[in-house]
């Protein structure tokens, strides 16, 4: 046997893939998902959906409040902020719909 047309074979172990930095955050929305999930078994989704925005807008204004310095400063700030939190919605917003469009019969076997 010659060695000549012998290829090796990398067979080390791949390094693990670096940690996602945004980890923190997809642990946070999914228990936030799930909050929404068991609220859908007692209460109406579009119910719940409504509850989960205005928790969503109610917790935005108070990171906006705390963060400013001053309440003029917040109150000078606050239609840049609401341009802000209503942008990142939207885009995050169009983002989910996209999704969900492209895998549309996956998430609902029952409507194919």
């Amino acid at each position: 046997m010659s060695d000549d047309n012998f290829k090796a074979q990398d067979i080390s172990r791949k390094p693990p893939a670096p940690p996602d930095p945004n980890q923190k955050f997809w642990d946070i929305a999914d228990t936030f998902i799930q909050l929404a999930n068991e609220n859908a078994k007692r209460a109406a989704p579009g119910q719940v959906c409504a509850a989960m925005m205005y928790a969503s807008a109610r917790f935005g204004a108070f990171v906006s409040s705390a963060d400013a310095p001053s309440e003029a400063v917040f109150k000078e700030q606050l239609e840049a902020a609401v341009t802000y939190f209503r942008t990142e919605y939207e885009k995050m917003l169009r983002e989910n719909f996209r999704e969900y469009a492209e895998n549309f019969k996956s998430y609902h076997p029952e409507k194919s």
